[in-house]
């Protein structure tokens, strides 16, 4: 990916600029037991040490979604024997802080620095700020991240026509062209014979969905957040919420719909994936509005977004489910995030065919 390349030379360049400070990079996939969460190997030497880390590029972190990155990081962490270390193309000064404060190790390409791997220690806040939007912001607009969805959820949708797509992804054809070359030359996708395309690395168009998700399309659809009425609680609420959901048109997911599709978390909140008048529903189910509410309402987007669980109740794709779950930085919810990613998700990356 010709951005990633891009953006390691240059940190690499900031980190080599340092006296007495070596940094080299190896590529070799085997030295990382195979995981695709990962993007090499970097050594960074000082006169008294050296220090081995697994780097992982993410092009776009901004302070919205520094939350999902050092939720990524911290799942990713506890199953690699290095440190891990993030680079970027930018980060703001709100991303820095929630980065430093849970420890997460970064260089990004206009010279933000933070080691921490005794004795090499490197603090460094740049003043330098990017004029305009990276290629990917712009380019990865909410209608992007709809098709992404459609990839993500069928791989091989790929080996189809494109009149497919654009009936899954409830777009025009002329969209779906446009929006496959955009990704191809964001290096998401690879071009094949005949005009095909096929995805070039399922993981790194998971995490690009899940970060477009919540900066992006996320605030989109969100509709409000809310809390029972009455003096109730929440877990008073599950069976009413499960029984609408068999009677309407609505999808369960977030803690609710990890909890339905693998038992395992006791949910606390839930997201509610609707169709029809939320007000209608929240009426039914006699709730208020609440910042802090643990209900939240979200719209819909297209005739695809239901998970095949071999449940009666009607559950979110596992796509949604995991996107919201990583939103929650409690460490019950992470791990069920974990969890929840190898039974769903791991199998359609596995069997990716295209």
């Amino acid at each position: 990916m010709k951005q990633e390349e891009s953006v390691l030379k240059k940190c690499l360049k900031h980190l080599q600029s340092l006296p007495e400070v070596e940094a080299t990079v190896k590529e070799s996939q085997d030295l990382l037991e195979g995981s695709q969460n990962v993007d090499g190997l970097l050594t960074i030497c000082s006169p008294k040490n050296s220090a081995d880390y697994a780097y992982t590029i993410q092009l776009d972190v901004t302070s919205n979604t520094a939350k999902l990155v050092i939720s990524y990081f911290k799942l990713l962490q506890e199953k690699l024997k290095h440190k891990l270390l993030l680079i970027t193309r930018y980060l703001c000064d709100s991303a820095i802080e929630q980065l430093i404060n849970e420890n997460i190790e970064f260089i990004d390409s206009f010279g933000n620095i933070y080691i921490n791997n005794p004795p090499i220690y490197i603090l460094i806040r740049a003043k330098n700020r990017p004029k305009a939007k990276s290629l990917s912001s712009w380019q990865i607009t909410p209608t992007t991240l709809k098709v992404i969805y459609i990839l993500l959820k069928k791989p091989d949708i790929l080996t189809f026509s494109f009149e497919n797509l654009a009936d899954a992804a409830e777009t025009t054809l002329e969209t779906i062209k446009y929006t496959l070359e955009n990704l191809y030359k964001l290096g998401y996708l690879m071009r094949q014979p005949k005009g095909r395309y096929r995805i070039a690395n399922y993981m790194k168009l998971f995490e690009r969905w899940e970060i477009g998700y919540v900066e992006t399309l996320r605030p989109k659809l969100l509709i409000g957040t809310f809390t029972p009425a009455l003096g109730r609680t929440f877990s008073q609420m599950k069976e009413s919420i499960i029984q609408l959901a068999k009677e309407d048109n609505l999808l369960i997911g977030g803690e609710l719909g990890a909890e339905l599709a693998m038992p395992y978390l006791i949910a606390k909140s839930s997201t509610l994936h609707v169709n029809d008048s939320y007000s209608r529903i929240a009426a039914k189910l006699k709730l208020k509005p609440s910042p802090q509410g643990e209900i939240i309402f979200l719209q819909q987007f297209g005739k695809q977004n239901y998970g095949s669980y071999n449940r009666l109740e009607p559950i979110a794709d596992p796509l949604l489910i995991h996107a919201e779950l990583l939103l929650d930085n409690d460490d019950r919810v992470r791990e069920t995030a974990e969890r929840f990613f190898n039974k769903f998700i791991q199998y359609t990356q596995q069997n990716d065919s295209v």
